[in-house]
């Protein structure tokens, strides 16, 4: 055990993911980020932490993608996490696949938290997946043993930023059919669906040795009938302003509202509730959807917090009712 993560870790070390030319966010060597944080920050953070979510659990409503009505033209099931289904007739797709019941570099306490909610589509009761989205390297969103099930079961093709196929084909050896762009790149597929790579404010590490190693970034999927915005793992900044004014609106926008307390040490990677409606507003988004909560105990705000607060932002800054929600594990949005 001892002997595979020391050559993990040297591989990580020695080699790059990505070799290409420089641009405004990549150096040559390394992407370039916003996040600033520290290592003493990151050790005041690990020892603040507090498990405030114990015996805290939603009632599931597990949901089997075959026993529902035919599509319409397109359907987005909350799956957990990041995690969401989405589908058009003749296309199935999933973001951020987490099935695992913690995640994290050693699968046992306290390396890794554990799964607070179960996915509300059992892995059994996928429909076969065509493309996987993944938004950057963290163990939240990149998943090995869901990866690996997910290869083994349906070969389906994966698309991601620059860098993150290398590791997962080069340093893992998965075997992917997998497709990496950088930012503003676009990959259409059949069915007249077109997957966009676009920029967030975010970092990408899976160790300590290969921090921005690849890229970070969220995905605008164009199908006939309706544009869904993908934020990934983000903080708030203009980049959803540039996303709007280049693509236009999104008929639903998916948005991270969890993970953001301590602002000191989240501010720079992740958004709260109150940012999430901002995001909102600025790609002007017909519907939005929360994500990234109740989930995984990453921060330090309340079981509650997300919910509640959005509610109170959405008060704050004339939101309708539906026009952004925090999804019940398992709820179906049509279009």
């Amino acid at each position: 055990m001892l002997r595979a993560v020391l050559i993990l870790l040297l591989t990580a070390s020695c080699s790059s993911y990505y070799h290409g030319p420089k641009s405004d966010h990549f150096d040559g060597k390394k992407f370039l980020s916003e996040d600033k944080t520290k290592f003493r920050e990151n050790l005041r953070f690990a020892f603040s932490r507090k498990d405030s979510w114990r015996g805290k659990k939603d009632k599931i409503n597990f949901v089997n993608p075959s026993k529902l009505l035919p599509i319409k033209h397109a359907r987005v099931i909350f799956v957990g996490h990041s995690t969401f289904l989405i589908q058009t007739k003749n296309t199935n797709i999933l973001t951020d696949p987490i099935w695992s019941d913690r995640a994290g570099p050693i699968t046992l306490p306290p390396f890794s938290p554990k799964r607070q909610n179960p996915p509300a589509i059992k892995f059994v009761d996928l429909p076969k997946i065509d493309f996987v989205l993944l938004s950057h390297s963290s163990y939240y969103h990149t998943d090995i043993p869901t990866i690996k099930n997910l290869q083994k079961r349906f070969a389906p093709k994966f698309v991601t930023g620059l860098g993150n196929c290398y590791y997962l084909n080069k340093v893992k050896k998965l075997g992917l059919d997998c497709f990496e762009l950088d930012w503003d790149q676009s990959l259409k597929i059949t069915n007249n669906i077109e997957f966009i790579f676009l920029p967030t404010r975010n970092w990408s590490k899976r160790t300590w040795f290969d921090t921005n190693k690849s890229l970070w970034g969220s995905f605008l999927i164009r199908t006939p009938k309706a544009q869904i915005y993908f934020a990934g793992d983000t903080a708030y900044s203009n980049h959803f302003y540039k996303i709007y004014k280049k693509y236009g609106r999104p008929d639903l926008a998916l948005l991270p509202i969890g993970s953001y307390e301590p602002n000191w040490y989240f501010g720079d990677h992740h958004m709260s509730p109150e940012d999430a409606v901002l995001a909102h507003r600025q790609l002007d988004s017909k519907k939005s959807v929360g994500m990234h909560f109740n989930t995984f105990q990453t921060s330090g705000e309340g079981y509650e917090d997300p919910a509640t607060d959005l509610e109170i932002a959405k008060l704050s800054y004339g939101l309708k009712k539906h026009e952004f929600v925090a999804p019940r594990f398992g709820e179906v949005f049509e279009f």
